[in-house]
């Protein structure tokens, strides 16, 4: 048997449903609880005590609360843009796992690849 012939062959879709790349305003319209969701914002509130800090989409529209229990030595820098990974709870918070600063990132060539990525079925909504 070929190596190829012995690794289980997975659907890309299947992989994909696990997590969905978000705007703040779907994550909160959607109060899919128990989704996970990436999100990407401009980080405007941080509390060090409370391990809770807001980021807000890059156009104003909308804030999202992030718990970032999970996450540790979080390099908080306020204006700064990041991107979460975690589950949206009923708590009304999205709970993250991963936090990453991606200061630098165009949004507006982001947005339109998302937007490409899910038109043609890559990326679920």
């Amino acid at each position: 048997a070929t190596l190829a012939s012995v690794r289980p062959q997975r659907d890309r879709k299947a992989r994909c449903q696990f997590l969905s790349i978000a705007s703040i305003d779907e994550i909160q319209s959607a109060k899919k609880y128990g989704e996970n969701y990436r999100v990407t914002g401009q980080l405007i509130k941080y509390n060090a005590s409370s391990n809770i800090c807001t980021i807000s989409s890059v156009d104003c529209k909308g804030e999202l609360t992030i718990n970032i229990d999970l996450i540790a030595n979080f390099p908080f820098k306020l204006g700064s843009l990041f991107q979460f990974i975690g589950e949206w709870r009923l708590d009304g918070c999205l709970h993250a796992r991963i936090a990453r600063n991606v200061d630098g990132l165009d949004m507006k060539l982001y947005a339109a690849a998302v937007k490409l990525c899910r038109e043609h079925g890559r990326i679920p909504i």
